[in-house]
């Protein structure tokens, strides 16, 4: 179970194909008593985890870059704050363009 006080998930996470990455942007979860402070992003290809990329900002639009362009991708975007890291929010297959 998650800690008391981690963040929730992020909600209506959507992704915008771009050259070799994706743009993905997402409802901030609620702060449950400690603020956002950054974002973990994991990528996926079918069911394997890519390797993941952490955001130190509070933002709620990050670029993923370095994606193959022409493969299907996933991701999941999970809050962290002080207490640590809350549950992922999951996109639909985005496909990076050449």
């Amino acid at each position: 179970s998650l800690l008391v006080g981690a963040p929730g998930s992020p909600a209506f996470l959507s992704g915008t194909a771009g050259s070799g990455s994706v743009t993905l942007r997402w409802w901030a979860p609620a702060n449950n008593g400690a603020p956002v402070t950054g974002y973990v992003i994991t990528p996926y290809i079918g069911a394997v985890a890519q390797t993941p990329v952490a955001f130190t900002s509070a933002a709620n639009i990050q670029t993923v870059t370095g994606l193959a362009p022409g493969t299907g991708y996933t991701f999941a975007v999970v809050a962290v704050n002080a207490v640590g890291a809350g549950a992922p929010a999951r996109s639909g297959v985005v496909t990076p363009t050449a």
